[in-house]
């Protein structure tokens, strides 16, 4: 590494009138500060990887924002406090691309939705064929939102149409409510039922619902620069922070704190 980041180097000036010396003190440095935003079901694992970034450059303040990717997007152009953007959409990023808000886009982790129940399965869930069963409180995510378009793809190749469905905003949303039994059943990323800590879990479906919950329910994520985050006094440094914590979420410590998620980190 060259200079550090954030830290103003001042020499130690003498000014000397006859035998009397002052000594202008060094400034003190200003901590760099670095805006992550992020799907929700990347937050355990973009708070490990945020961890080790901070102990690594303890010049550098990062402050994660959750929220849904195409929410995020929408705002990126007013926003001067964002340096890196990860969303649970490839859509929502070519967009964002294309409208100049985001540069260099990565994909670099995949989740995928599974089937999911309150702990116990006491409705005796066994397959993506079980959402259309009248007597169960079925939830899946809205259809604008990364995992409701991953449900909707899933459930058009098995052939399934739920009944008497709630919508929720979001994966973590609905995982809230299955946790707490308002639901019988719902479809949700798996990264969330990892970290219901028991309270939401699998239901034990067969080889071929899993096979199709891989293949037409997967979401890839994205990860680029947001340059109107740059444009502050402190731009270049914040561009540098920006840059290794990026290279930090695709290293093989950041693809271990995906995978610790339950996301499957994909090559560099």
């Amino acid at each position: 590494m060259g200079r550090r980041r954030g830290v103003a180097v001042v020499g130690v000036a003498l000014v000397c009138s006859g035998f009397a010396c002052a000594t202008e003190e060094p400034k003190a440095s200003v901590p760099v500060s670095l805006g992550v935003a992020a799907a929700p079901s990347l937050s355990e694992a973009f708070i490990e990887i945020i961890g080790i970034f901070e102990e690594e450059n303890p010049e550098v303040r990062v402050h994660l924002e959750l929220g849904r990717s195409d929410d995020i997007a929408e705002g990126l152009s007013e926003r001067n406090d964002l340096n890196v953007f990860a969303s649970a959409s490839e859509e929502v990023m070519e967009l964002a691309l294309a409208r100049g808000t985001v540069a260099d886009p990565q994909v670099f982790a995949r989740n995928h939705v599974v089937v999911a129940v309150p702990s116990g399965n006491s409705r005796g869930v066994r397959g993506l064929g079980d959402l259309a069963r009248p007597d169960l409180r079925v939830g899946l995510c809205a259809l604008d939102a990364p995992c409701g378009k991953a449900t909707e793809k899933l459930l058009a190749a098995a052939g399934v149409r739920p009944t008497g469905v709630t919508w929720e905003s979001g994966s973590r949303a609905l995982s809230a409510r299955l946790a707490d039994s308002e639901l019988d059943v719902g479809i949700v990323y798996r990264t969330d039922v990892a970290s219901s800590h028991g309270w939401v879990a699998h239901a034990d479906i067969d080889a071929r619902d899993q096979d199709l919950m891989q293949a037409t329910g997967a979401t890839r994520y994205v990860l680029a620069r947001v340059p109107s985050g740059e444009n502050g006094p402190g731009g270049e440094a914040e561009r540098v922070a920006a840059d290794e914590f990026r290279s930090l979420v695709t290293s093989d410590r950041g693809r271990r704190a995906l995978e610790n998620a339950g996301l499957d980190a994909l090559p560099e």
